[in-house]
């Protein structure tokens, strides 16, 4: 359970650099900004990081068409050379109902 705890606790402080990197970087800022503006709620559990024009996807969205539409987003704000989604997860459930 430590184990898991650290791991988590690494990750959040990993996710919190990434946000505040996003913060300060006009290019990303941008970024972010037409990500939440084109997809709305479906982009709140993403975040955005650029470097040198590369665009980075982090954080969680609910289906994979959301992913492939934020990366097109994020690829189409000036400045950006190319967007890359690696860094995004989709939300899974199981029902153990069955």
């Amino acid at each position: 359970m430590k184990t898991y705890l650290s791991i988590l606790a690494i990750t959040a402080a990993a996710f919190a650099a990434q946000v505040q990197a996003a913060d300060t970087d006009p290019l990303a800022t941008a970024a972010q900004s037409a990500l939440t503006t084109q997809l709305g709620a479906k982009a709140k559990d993403m975040t955005v990081t650029v470097s040198q024009g590369v665009a980075e996807l982090h954080g969680f969205a609910q289906q994979p068409r959301d992913v492939e539409l934020a990366r097109y987003v994020v690829s189409q704000v000036p400045g950006v050379t190319t967007a890359h989604s690696s860094g995004v997860h989709t939300w899974t459930t199981t029902n153990s109902d069955h």
